[in-house]
Protein backbone atom coordinates (compact mmCIF):
# COMPACT_ATOMS: atom_id res chain seq x y z
CA UNK A 1 0.00 0.00 0.00
CA UNK A 2 0.98 3.32 -0.46
CA UNK A 3 3.28 5.13 2.49
CA UNK A 4 0.64 8.35 2.63
CA UNK A 5 1.14 9.47 5.92
CA UNK A 6 4.68 9.93 5.87
CA UNK A 7 4.94 13.35 6.14
CA UNK A 8 2.27 13.25 8.16
CA UNK A 9 2.33 16.11 10.64
CA UNK A 10 1.97 16.47 14.17
CA UNK A 11 1.61 14.40 17.62
CA UNK A 12 -0.99 12.09 17.94
CA UNK A 13 -2.69 11.02 21.10
CA UNK A 14 -5.37 7.80 21.20
CA UNK A 15 -7.77 8.24 24.39
CA UNK A 16 -8.56 4.52 24.11
CA UNK A 17 -7.55 1.88 21.61
CA UNK A 18 -9.84 -0.81 21.99
CA UNK A 19 -10.81 -2.68 18.46
CA UNK A 20 -11.56 -0.24 16.25
CA UNK A 21 -9.62 2.73 17.71
CA UNK A 22 -6.35 0.16 17.23
CA UNK A 23 -7.50 -1.16 13.62
CA UNK A 24 -7.71 2.25 12.42
CA UNK A 25 -3.77 2.73 13.93
CA UNK A 26 -1.98 -0.27 12.96
CA UNK A 27 -3.23 1.08 9.24
CA UNK A 28 -2.46 4.18 9.70
CA UNK A 29 0.96 2.87 10.60
CA UNK A 30 1.22 0.50 8.51
CA UNK A 31 0.71 3.71 5.74
CA UNK A 32 3.74 5.23 7.19
CA UNK A 33 2.69 6.87 10.65
CA UNK A 34 5.67 7.99 12.94
CA UNK A 35 5.08 5.28 15.67
CA UNK A 36 7.21 8.03 17.24
CA UNK A 37 4.55 10.56 16.85
CA UNK A 38 1.91 8.83 18.42
CA UNK A 39 0.99 8.24 22.28
CA UNK A 40 -1.86 5.85 23.53
CA UNK A 41 -3.78 6.30 26.90
CA UNK A 42 -5.71 2.82 27.84
CA UNK A 43 -4.89 1.04 30.36
CA UNK A 44 -5.95 -2.40 28.79
CA UNK A 45 -4.04 -1.43 24.98
CA UNK A 46 -1.73 -4.07 23.40
CA UNK A 47 1.61 -2.51 23.31
CA UNK A 48 2.84 -1.32 19.69
CA UNK A 49 6.52 -0.76 19.09
CA UNK A 50 7.94 2.35 18.91
CA UNK A 51 4.78 4.42 20.25
CA UNK A 52 4.32 5.69 24.21
CA UNK A 53 1.82 4.17 26.01
CA UNK A 54 0.27 5.20 29.31
CA UNK A 55 -2.19 3.93 31.73
CA UNK A 56 -3.99 7.06 32.49
CA UNK A 57 -4.18 10.82 30.89
CA UNK A 58 -2.54 11.98 34.53
CA UNK A 59 -0.10 9.84 33.59
CA UNK A 60 0.30 11.10 30.39
CA UNK A 61 0.16 15.00 30.94
CA UNK A 62 2.86 14.38 34.07
CA UNK A 63 5.42 14.04 31.22
CA UNK A 64 5.03 17.20 29.92
CA UNK A 65 3.51 15.68 26.35
CA UNK A 66 1.35 17.27 23.90
CA UNK A 67 -0.69 16.57 20.97
CA UNK A 68 -1.80 18.24 17.52
CA UNK A 69 -4.44 15.50 16.68
CA UNK A 70 -6.57 13.62 19.81
CA UNK A 71 -8.83 10.89 18.76
CA UNK A 72 -11.47 9.56 21.23
CA UNK A 73 -11.49 5.91 20.83
CA UNK A 74 -13.10 4.70 24.20
CA UNK A 75 -16.51 4.24 25.20
CA UNK A 76 -18.72 6.68 24.89
CA UNK A 77 -20.26 6.75 28.30
CA UNK A 78 -16.87 7.39 29.74
CA UNK A 79 -16.97 10.77 27.92
CA UNK A 80 -17.36 12.75 31.23
CA UNK A 81 -15.11 11.43 33.19
CA UNK A 82 -12.76 11.82 30.88
CA UNK A 83 -13.33 15.36 29.39
CA UNK A 84 -12.46 17.05 32.46
CA UNK A 85 -9.02 16.15 32.71
CA UNK A 86 -8.18 15.78 29.22
CA UNK A 87 -9.91 19.66 27.99
CA UNK A 88 -6.99 21.61 29.16
CA UNK A 89 -4.82 20.07 26.33
CA UNK A 90 -7.32 19.99 23.75
CA UNK A 91 -6.30 23.75 23.01
CA UNK A 92 -5.36 26.33 20.12
CA UNK A 93 -4.40 24.00 16.87
CA UNK A 94 -5.79 20.71 18.56
CA UNK A 95 -7.67 18.72 16.11
CA UNK A 96 -10.52 16.58 18.17
CA UNK A 97 -11.23 13.59 16.16
CA UNK A 98 -14.40 11.29 17.62
CA UNK A 99 -15.74 7.85 17.10
CA UNK A 100 -17.45 7.89 19.78
CA UNK A 101 -20.98 6.56 18.63
CA UNK A 102 -23.64 8.95 20.01
CA UNK A 103 -21.50 11.44 20.65
CA UNK A 104 -22.84 14.37 18.47
CA UNK A 105 -20.52 17.46 17.06
CA UNK A 106 -22.74 20.02 19.31
CA UNK A 107 -21.55 17.16 22.48
CA UNK A 108 -17.66 17.79 21.50
CA UNK A 109 -17.68 21.15 20.98
CA UNK A 110 -19.65 21.69 24.53
CA UNK A 111 -16.77 19.80 26.24
CA UNK A 112 -14.18 20.94 24.23
CA UNK A 113 -14.70 24.15 22.81
CA UNK A 114 -11.37 25.48 22.73
CA UNK A 115 -10.39 23.21 19.64
CA UNK A 116 -9.49 24.31 16.61
CA UNK A 117 -11.75 21.50 15.10
CA UNK A 118 -14.25 18.85 16.41
CA UNK A 119 -14.55 16.36 14.00
CA UNK A 120 -16.99 13.14 14.45
CA UNK A 121 -15.40 10.23 12.27
CA UNK A 122 -17.60 6.78 11.72
CA UNK A 123 -15.29 3.95 10.39
CA UNK A 124 -15.80 0.22 10.24
CA UNK A 125 -14.22 -2.90 11.34
CA UNK A 126 -12.80 -3.49 7.82
CA UNK A 127 -10.92 -0.30 8.18
CA UNK A 128 -8.66 -2.84 9.28
CA UNK A 129 -7.58 -4.10 5.57
CA UNK A 130 -8.06 -1.03 4.41
CA UNK A 131 -11.62 -1.79 2.65
CA UNK A 132 -13.83 0.17 4.90
CA UNK A 133 -16.13 2.69 4.72
CA UNK A 134 -15.66 5.89 7.30
CA UNK A 135 -18.24 8.82 7.36
CA UNK A 136 -16.78 12.21 8.17
CA UNK A 137 -18.68 15.27 9.67
CA UNK A 138 -16.76 18.78 11.63
CA UNK A 139 -17.10 21.81 13.23
CA UNK A 140 -14.74 24.16 13.31
CA UNK A 141 -11.20 25.17 10.95
CA UNK A 142 -11.11 21.79 9.63
CA UNK A 143 -7.84 20.97 7.85
CA UNK A 144 -9.88 19.07 5.56
CA UNK A 145 -6.94 17.91 3.75
CA UNK A 146 -5.12 16.80 6.25
CA UNK A 147 -8.34 14.84 7.56
CA UNK A 148 -8.44 13.47 4.00
CA UNK A 149 -5.07 12.31 3.89
CA UNK A 150 -5.78 10.41 7.44
CA UNK A 151 -8.99 8.71 6.38
CA UNK A 152 -7.79 7.61 2.73
CA UNK A 153 -5.78 4.81 3.93
CA UNK A 154 -8.78 3.05 5.77
CA UNK A 155 -10.91 3.00 2.49
CA UNK A 156 -14.02 4.53 1.23
CA UNK A 157 -14.32 8.49 2.82
CA UNK A 158 -18.07 9.72 2.60
CA UNK A 159 -18.19 13.35 3.73
CA UNK A 160 -21.49 14.76 5.43
CA UNK A 161 -22.59 17.97 5.20
CA UNK A 162 -23.51 17.75 9.01
CA UNK A 163 -23.70 14.88 11.41
CA UNK A 164 -27.25 14.89 12.08
CA UNK A 165 -27.46 11.28 9.92
CA UNK A 166 -24.74 9.79 11.93
CA UNK A 167 -26.46 7.97 14.59
CA UNK A 168 -28.52 5.97 11.62
CA UNK A 169 -25.05 5.93 9.47
CA UNK A 170 -23.48 4.17 12.66
CA UNK A 171 -26.22 1.66 12.39
CA UNK A 172 -26.13 1.10 8.64
CA UNK A 173 -21.84 1.14 8.24
CA UNK A 174 -20.18 1.04 11.75
CA UNK A 175 -22.61 -2.24 13.11
CA UNK A 176 -23.23 -3.05 9.61
CA UNK A 177 -20.33 -5.48 9.23
CA UNK A 178 -21.02 -7.29 12.20
CA UNK A 179 -24.71 -7.92 10.62
CA UNK A 180 -23.23 -8.63 7.17
CA UNK A 181 -21.05 -11.69 9.21
CA UNK A 182 -24.41 -12.90 11.59
CA UNK A 183 -26.11 -13.22 8.13
CA UNK A 184 -22.67 -15.70 6.50
CA UNK A 185 -22.99 -17.59 9.39
CA UNK A 186 -26.81 -18.08 9.33
CA UNK A 187 -26.64 -18.89 5.48
CA UNK A 188 -23.70 -21.41 6.27
CA UNK A 189 -25.42 -22.99 9.27
CA UNK A 190 -28.54 -23.25 6.81
CA UNK A 191 -25.93 -25.22 4.44
CA UNK A 192 -25.28 -27.41 7.04
CA UNK A 193 -28.23 -28.30 8.29
CA UNK A 194 -29.15 -29.39 4.63
CA UNK A 195 -26.17 -31.63 4.55
CA UNK A 196 -23.10 -29.63 4.02
CA UNK A 197 -19.69 -29.62 6.53
CA UNK A 198 -19.42 -26.93 8.20
CA UNK A 199 -15.91 -25.92 7.20
CA UNK A 200 -17.50 -26.52 3.28
CA UNK A 201 -20.54 -24.52 4.42
CA UNK A 202 -18.45 -21.90 5.66
CA UNK A 203 -16.01 -21.41 2.26
CA UNK A 204 -18.88 -21.50 0.15
CA UNK A 205 -20.88 -18.88 2.34
CA UNK A 206 -18.08 -16.25 2.38
CA UNK A 207 -17.04 -16.97 -1.12
CA UNK A 208 -20.59 -16.43 -2.43
CA UNK A 209 -21.56 -13.09 0.03
CA UNK A 210 -17.41 -11.72 -1.09
CA UNK A 211 -18.06 -12.20 -4.90
CA UNK A 212 -21.29 -10.70 -4.96
CA UNK A 213 -20.54 -7.93 -3.29
CA UNK A 214 -17.55 -7.21 -5.65
CA UNK A 215 -19.60 -7.57 -8.63
CA UNK A 216 -21.99 -4.88 -7.48
CA UNK A 217 -19.06 -2.48 -6.68
CA UNK A 218 -17.23 -3.96 -10.17
CA UNK A 219 -20.56 -4.29 -12.35
CA UNK A 220 -22.12 -0.71 -11.27
CA UNK A 221 -25.14 -2.15 -11.77
CA UNK A 222 -28.08 -2.35 -9.07
CA UNK A 223 -28.98 -5.38 -7.24
CA UNK A 224 -31.97 -5.83 -9.06
CA UNK A 225 -30.74 -6.26 -12.40
CA UNK A 226 -28.04 -8.90 -10.74
CA UNK A 227 -31.17 -10.32 -9.26
CA UNK A 228 -32.55 -10.87 -12.96
CA UNK A 229 -29.65 -12.47 -14.41
CA UNK A 230 -29.31 -15.18 -11.65
CA UNK A 231 -33.23 -15.91 -11.26
CA UNK A 232 -35.27 -17.45 -14.34
CA UNK A 233 -38.85 -17.81 -14.10
CA UNK A 234 -39.73 -21.16 -12.25
CA UNK A 235 -36.13 -21.90 -11.78
CA UNK A 236 -33.81 -23.01 -8.18
CA UNK A 237 -33.23 -19.07 -7.49
CA UNK A 238 -36.60 -17.53 -7.76
CA UNK A 239 -37.84 -20.48 -5.64
CA UNK A 240 -35.85 -19.46 -2.78
CA UNK A 241 -36.39 -15.72 -3.70
CA UNK A 242 -40.34 -16.54 -3.25
CA UNK A 243 -39.46 -17.59 0.32
CA UNK A 244 -36.83 -14.39 1.14
CA UNK A 245 -39.78 -11.78 0.01
CA UNK A 246 -42.89 -13.52 1.26
CA UNK A 247 -44.75 -10.83 3.04
CA UNK A 248 -41.52 -8.35 2.94
CA UNK A 249 -40.04 -9.84 5.71
CA UNK A 250 -36.05 -9.40 4.90
CA UNK A 251 -37.26 -5.53 4.55
CA UNK A 252 -38.93 -5.82 7.67
CA UNK A 253 -36.32 -7.57 9.76
CA UNK A 254 -33.45 -5.64 8.36
CA UNK A 255 -35.01 -2.53 9.37
CA UNK A 256 -35.95 -3.58 12.91
CA UNK A 257 -32.67 -4.01 13.12
CA UNK A 258 -30.98 -0.61 12.36
CA UNK A 259 -33.46 0.44 14.21
CA UNK A 260 -33.00 -0.84 17.12
CA UNK A 261 -28.78 0.25 16.64
CA UNK A 262 -29.65 3.29 16.02
CA UNK A 263 -32.12 3.93 18.65
CA UNK A 264 -29.32 2.73 21.15
CA UNK A 265 -26.57 5.33 19.77
CA UNK A 266 -29.33 7.74 20.61
CA UNK A 267 -29.36 6.29 24.22
CA UNK A 268 -25.34 6.02 24.36
CA UNK A 269 -25.45 10.15 23.88
CA UNK A 270 -28.28 10.80 26.44
CA UNK A 271 -25.72 8.96 28.65
CA UNK A 272 -22.85 10.26 27.94
CA UNK A 273 -24.66 13.96 28.01
CA UNK A 274 -25.88 12.88 31.80
CA UNK A 275 -29.25 12.99 30.54
CA UNK A 276 -29.62 9.27 31.35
Amino acid sequence: MTKSLTKFAGRMLLVGCGNMAGAMLDRWLKAGLDPAAVAIVDPFADPREGISHFASLAEWSAVGDAADWIMLGMKPQQLGEVAGDLAPAVTGDVHLLSILAGVSLADLSARFPDARAQVRILPNLPARIGAGVTAVASLGETDEAAIANLLKPLGTVVPLADDSTMDLVTAFTGSGPAFVFRLIESYAAAGERLGLSADDALKLATATFGGSTALIEGSGEKPATLIAQVASKGGTTQAGLDVLDSDGQIAALLTNVLRAARDRGRELADIARGDA
